[in-house]
């Protein structure tokens, strides 16, 4: 359908900056380039002396041009900066120049600041900066207030707004709007918070503005709102991924990000061309793509494109027999979920002697373990099979440790995640409905004919090899192979692997994340200058990451431009 249109000339849009995905990445992203900015509060890391320290050292001392002009100056303007300076850092309002906040800081300021952070899962160093300032020693459990203050265009003229669109295939939120709303979030609540609104905080909001509709008064919401927001740093919990959800896509309306917001659109195309004669003025990008629903066909020239996708468009395969041929095979979560459905209420209609067979889940990840929980749930029998190797799943201490990259959670938040991992290491043994088959390797999946007494579906067949290498054959109701996502970069040329760290291989969030500067986030292989990436396309995997990747683009942006 999307053929049906040809572009005009007249019909091109002309942008700053183009933003690929309207999720969590982009939308924080189009937040800063709006005109929304951060200022460092002046209040000291409750966990980090240096870091306090070179804030203070970069606030109250300027960049080296401004220090040899200063120097030129009489002793009585050094002395009335000075006592400016003084009075910034008594009345807390701290910003890192006399305009701009940490938005205006140059490289060697931002590159200051990051060095010698640690961080969850060996972060980006802006990642980690940005998320040091937003959650405070988040990481050890502390849940205190951000050190950053958002100051909007209407507040401060000086900020400039960058001329952008999101483009988006969904609502924003990206991902998120097409995930089961049931399942609790890994990450705590405050984690899941874009700038400026926590989430907790939204929760009451939207709270206060239902009761408002039913029976309090407009004084009694203004009072029960000032309560709440002296309570909104309460302990975080998991949420339900409806939730996020909704936050996401009310944050773009409550922040006046809507005009900005292009959704229910497909890129096809993002390319650079250096032989248009718009080049002349910076356009060296061009984006192509169509509305879903009419298929009129849009093109957006532009002076800098960004990438942020996301990681989950595309299931990860084995490529065996069978698994693309039948329909009782999925990749999918959600969709399992609906098969799980269907056969809990045709389980009730069965006979005492009909055999249940088991699901069979592939996969050691928070997807096979949810399908798992769910099948269990429904009193639906489990065949699970998962990886095996000497430093994995060879015993329960192994299997443990395998599960680290959780083990900076409080284990009493995920006790469902946690049974799991200690049924894999039970094998099945102790727990009904449930058997392991550690170190397995599925084969084929193949539908048995061959029994006549079967009138109608033939049995359904998963062939496995056993560590041993010996091939074990199960029938099965089902099969969902959840062993993860990739991205979808169909729109740039070959699928986007000459971007990648390793040249030449798939893009992977974990093993092999688009190449960038770590500062200005601008990917590193591009043809031409003026494409970024952010979010899990680059390997910051959690949205509490994403906040660093959107500044650093937002500071070049500003570093890089005239006005």
């Amino acid at each position: 359908m999307q053929n049906e249109y040809k572009i005009d000339d007249n019909d091109v849009v002309y942008k700053d900056v183009v933003i690929i995905g309207n999720g969590p990445s982009g939308i924080c992203l189009s937040y800063m380039l709006a005109g929304n900015w951060p200022y460092y509060t002046g209040e000291p890391h409750p966990g980090d002396d240096m870091l306090t320290a070179r804030l203070h050292f970069n606030v109250t001392n300027s960049s080296e041009e401004e220090e040899e002009e200063e120097e030129e100056k009489d002793e009585e303007e050094e002395d009335a900066n000075a006592n400016k300076r003084h009075q910034y850092l008594e009345t807390s309002v701290v910003r890192t120049s006399q305009e701009g906040g940490l938005a205006r800081s140059t490289r060697n300021k931002l590159e200051s600041l990051s060095s010698g952070i640690e961080g969850r899962g060996g972060g980006r160093p802006l990642a980690l900066l940005m998320d040091q300032l937003q959650h405070p020693c988040v990481d050890a459990g502390l849940d205190v207030p951000s050190l950053l203050d958002w100051r909007s265009a209407s507040e401060c003229p000086e900020h400039r707004v960058v001329d952008h669109v999101v483009l988006g295939k969904g609502q924003p939120g990206g991902a998120w709007q097409s995930m089961d709303p049931n399942v609790l979030t890994i990450s705590l609540s405050r984690w899941m918070s874009l700038p400026d609104l926590d989430l907790r905080h939204w929760e009451k909001l939207v709270e206060a503005e239902q009761l408002q509709k039913s029976i309090l008064t407009e004084s009694d919401v203004c009072a029960y709102m000032r309560q709440e927001k002296l309570n909104v740093c309460k302990t975080a919990s998991r949420v339900s991924v409806g939730t996020v959800a909704a936050y996401y896509k009310d944050y773009v309306r409550r922040k006046g990000l809507k005009q900005y917001f292009r959704c229910g659109t497909t890129v096809t195309s993002v390319r650079s061309n250096l032989d248009s004669p718009e080049n002349k003025r910076g356009y060296n990008w061009i984006v192509d793509g169509y509305e879903n629903k009419s298929g009129k066909r849009f093109r957006y020239r532009c002076k800098r494109a960004v990438l942020a996708t996301g990681t989950t468009d595309l299931s990860n395969q084995l490529g065996v027999s069978g698994e693309k041929t039948h329909d009782w095979v999925t990749h999918d979560l959600n969709d399992l979920e609906t098969r799980l459905e269907h056969m809990f209420d045709e389980y009730d209609e069965r006979t005492a002697d009909e055999e249940e067979h088991p699901v069979l889940v592939v996969g050691a990840g928070l997807s096979a373990a949810d399908a798992i929980m769910a099948a269990r749930f429904r009193g639906i029998p489990v065949l699970h099979a998962f990886r095996n190797s000497k430093n994995e799943w060879g015993t329960a201490v192994k299997i443990s440790s395998s599960y680290d990259r959780l083990q900076w959670l409080p284990s009493s938040i995920y006790p469902e995640y946690h049974k799991v991992y200690e049924m894999m290491a039970d094998g099945g043994t102790n727990y009904p409905l449930y058997k392991s088959l550690p170190g397995y390797t599925l084969v084929s999946l193949d539908e048995d004919d061959s029994d006549e007494s079967l009138d109608a579906n033939p049995r359904r067949m998963a062939t496995l090899s056993a560590p041993d290498g010996q091939l074990h054959t199960f029938q099965v109701s089902t099969a969902a192979i959840l062993i993860g996502y990739k991205p979808d970069l169909s729109y740039f040329e070959g699928n986007g692997v000459g971007l990648s760290k390793i040249a030449g291989r798939l893009i992977d969030s974990k093993s092999n994340p688009i190449e960038i500067d770590d500062i200005t986030y601008e990917v590193t292989r591009s043809p031409v200058k003026g494409l970024y990436a952010l979010g899990p396309l680059v390997g910051d995997n959690f949205v509490r990451f994403v906040l660093g990747g959107a500044f650093g683009i937002l500071a070049h942006i500003l570093c890089t431009t005239n006005t």
